[in-house]
């Protein structure tokens, strides 16, 4: 008997957990600011000599763009143009221009930014090169984002980073609300035709208003064809907000 009240009381409290979740029938609007210029510096020492190391990451309709500049008073200065990708706490740059080394890595250290390469890069002293964010020369766009959560947890996301209209589907996992957005990928790309993006958009309800939602990161599954050609894998991306932009559920 024991064991059967046991049973009765862990349902009752699942029933009790579950039927407290709102659902977020509705149209929610917000809007994500994002980078879409950013101006990294830094000094570096090398051979006894110091160089102005100045990075640029654009984002534009063509792609996301890199420059990267060696600046020196008694010498000519060198620019390499290049593209970027975001990671989980990383911007990879690349650089297809013939010269080594072609893969650089911008890694967040605090308020600062350590430059690297996968054999490494330091000042003559050993210590690592770290670059600052101007944010002066920086630029920053605010994106809107409309969201209507409907039944059958279907959903349609339009504007925001995908610049259009697209079905996807919600979930709750734990306290939060995930919604799935599947994005077809471009012929040209690399990773091969009928590939699709899956932008996944972390949302938690706000403790200071029932109609509002707050939106945490923002994480991009993108499929990947490795240099063999062997096999297929997914690789991962995220946008993390320090300040999370907010959802307001619009009446009607």
């Amino acid at each position: 008997m024991a064991g059967i009240s046991k049973f009765i009381l862990l349902f009752l409290i699942y029933l009790l957990t579950s039927c407290g979740k709102e659902s977020p029938l509705g149209v929610y609007s917000g809007r994500i600011m994002d980078w879409i210029h950013e101006v990294y510096e830094a000094q570096v020492t090398s051979q006894g000599k110091i160089y102005q190391l100045n990075l640029i990451l654009k984002q534009t309709p063509q792609g996301m763009k890199a420059e990267m500049n060696f600046l020196h008073p008694e010498m000519d200065a060198v620019k390499r143009s290049g593209s970027w990708e975001v990671g989980d706490g990383e911007r990879l740059i690349r650089f297809d221009d013939g010269k080594n080394p072609d893969e650089y890595f911008l890694i967040k250290r605090g308020l600062r930014y350590a430059f690297q390469t996968k054999t490494g890069l330091s000042n003559d002293d050993g210590s690592p090169i770290l670059m600052m964010r101007n944010i002066g020369l920086s630029r920053k766009a605010s994106y809107p984002l409309k969201i209507r959560f409907l039944n059958d947890q279907k959903a349609v996301v339009e504007g925001g980073l995908l610049g259009n209209s697209l079905k996807g589907e919600w979930s709750w996992a734990s306290d939060k609300i995930i919604l799935s957005v599947k994005v077809q990928i471009s012929d040209d790309d690399q990773s091969g035709e009928g590939d699709m993006e899956n932008y996944k958009y972390f949302f938690q309800p706000s403790e200071n208003n029932s109609n509002v939602l707050e939106l945490e990161k923002i994480v991009i599954l993108r499929p990947f064809l490795k240099k063999d050609g062997s096999k297929r894998q997914s690789w991962m991306s995220s946008l993390r907000f320090s300040e999370k932009p907010l959802f307001k559920q619009l009446d009607g």
